[in-house]
């Protein structure tokens, strides 16, 4: 993810830099990098917000409404969202005899066997995303200068979902687990979101409207996310 987000910071500086000379071609490839944070989190679980991140990778397109800075603006797209806990939890997936499935927060030390320290432990949600958005570009002729301002809508598919964690063993060597299981995630979610800024940076925000889980973990009914943080253009 470290790298991902660096890659992408920096990829999207070179093309800012050279602005003025790239083709002009239909549309925008947008780069949001923010964080995030829990509203109703499960119960006993807490995030490290600055290491919960998320990355948006979204190409828009711009359809004007008449000539006064307005447009509507579709979208495809796709999120990689982190979520990091603290205290050494992670979130397992149990089925019992009558096929109900269970999600729970669990200690990582009742899964390793005389661990001598954990590092990092995270959840990871992949999303095919369609937003949808209301803007106003105060440059009327040229999106890519001058203030900006946008309102929409989020919808998205998650495709794939996951744990991690990593801890050195009695042997001193670092062990990586990466559980790819069904840990009850709603398969849908839906959301609103907002940016602002000046000609490719901006700010941005995204608040789910759709709860997280469709089987909870204990205390994560109403769980929902919060993101914000910068959205970057220059393609």
């Amino acid at each position: 993810m470290k790298k991902l987000l660096l890659g992408v910071v920096g990829l999207v500086f070179m093309s800012l830099s050279v602005q003025a000379q790239r083709p002009d071609l239909p549309g925008a490839l947008l780069v949001d990098v923010g964080v995030n944070n829990w509203g109703n989190a499960p119960d006993n679980i807490a995030l490290n917000n600055f290491q919960s991140k998320t990355v948006n990778l979204t190409y828009y397109y711009d359809l004007p409404i008449g000539n006064n800075g307005f447009t509507f603006t579709p979208g495809l797209g796709l999120s990689l969202e982190r979520y990091s806990f603290e205290d050494n939890l992670t979130f397992t997936s149990s089925v019992d005899a009558s096929s109900i499935r269970t999600i729970a927060a669990t200690d990582l030390n009742s899964l390793v066997s005389n661990p001598i320290s954990f590092d990092k432990s995270k959840l990871a949600l992949h999303y095919v995303d369609i937003p949808l958005e209301l803007r106003y570009y105060k440059s009327k002729n040229q999106y890519n200068r001058g203030f900006r301002a946008a309102l929409g809508l989020k919808v998205g598919v998650l495709y794939s979902s996951f744990v991690k964690y990593t801890y050195e063993d009695r042997g001193g060597d670092n062990r990586t687990v990466k559980d790819r299981q069904d840990l009850g995630i709603n398969r849908f979610r839906y959301g609103v979101q907002a940016r602002v800024g000046f000609g490719g940076i901006s700010l941005f925000s995204f608040y789910e409207l759709s709860d997280k889980w469709d089987i909870a973990p204990a205390g994560g009914e109403n769980t929902r996310t919060l993101t914000f943080g910068i959205s970057l253009t220059g393609f």
